[in-house]
C-alpha cells in the first residue's frame, strides 16, 4: 500500500453552527478528534488545517500537526486544505476527512482504503445518494490542477471531479448505517443528535 496521509480540515468559521464545530463534543469527545481516530490506524500521519483563530485552541488538545491554509489560498475553502496538506506530505494519497462527522469510524476509512485504485484520481464517498467530497482519498497528482483552480478563484470541490478520473463508492461497496456520513451544521441538528 502506498503511504497516505490524514487531512482533517477544520478551518471553516462555523457561522451556521454558531460556534467552532471541531470543539463540541459528543460523548466527552471533540467532534474533530472522532476523524482523527478514524484516520489515525490507516495513515502514516494527520494534518489539522484550521483558521487562525483556533490555532492555539488545537495545540492545547491535540498533538497532531496544526496548519493554516497556504497564505495566497487562505479562505478558500477545503480545496485550499487539501493543496496545503499535499504541500507540506510526501504520502501518494491524501485521505480527507471534515471535522463535524461524530459518528466516522476507522472501519469506515479501512473500507475505503481498501478501494483505493491507481487508475483513480480520487476516491469519493457517494453513500446514501450524496456525493461527499470531504470523505475521500485524493493522489497527490490532483496538486496541480488543485493549484490551478484555486489561481482561477473556483473553489468547487466538484469542480476538481470534473477535470479527475474519481471512483464513487457508496452502500453497494459496503455497507455503512446512514449516521456515520452525518455532518453537524446547525445547532439544532447537534440538540437532535446529541440528546
Amino acid at each position: 500500500m502506498k503511504e497516505i496521509a490524514g487531512a482533517v480540515l477544520a478551518g471553516g468559521e462555523s457561522r451556521r453552527f454558531g460556534s467552532p464545530k471541531a470543539f463540541a463534543k459528543r460523548e466527552g469527545t471533540y467532534f474533530f478528534q472522532f476523524s482523527v481516530n478514524a484516520l489515525r490506524p490507516f495513515v502514516q500521519e494527520i494534518y489539522i488545517v484550521s483558521h487562525p483563530s483556533l490555532i492555539s485552541r488545537f495545540r492545547q488538545v491535540t498533538n497532531e500537526k496544526i496548519l493554516l491554509d497556504e497564505e495566497m489560498y487562505r479562505g478558500q475553502g477545503p480545496l485550499a486544505g487539501i493543496y496545503t496538506v499535499m504541500r507540506r506530505t510526501d504520502a501518494e494519497w491524501i485521505f480527507v476527512l471534515p471535522c463535524d462527522m461524530p459518528y466516522i469510524r476507522p472501519d469506515t476509512v479501512g473500507k475505503m482504503v481498501k478501494c483505493i485504485d491507481e487508475s483513480f484520481d480520487i476516491i469519493a464517498s457517494a453513500h446514501f445518494g450524496r456525493i461527499q467530497p470531504l470523505v475521500g482519498i485524493y493522489n497527490r497528482r490532483t496538486l496541480q490542477e488543485i493549484g490551478q483552480l484555486l489561481n482561477e478563484r473556483n473553489n468547487r470541490m466538484l469542480s476538481l471531479f470534473e477535470h479527475c478520473r474519481v471512483r464513487y463508492v457508496n452502500e453497494q461497496d459496503f455497507f455503512e448505517e446512514e449516521c456515520v456520513f452525518q455532518n453537524i451544521n446547525y445547532r439544532q441538528e447537534y440538540d437532535n443528535y446529541m440528546t
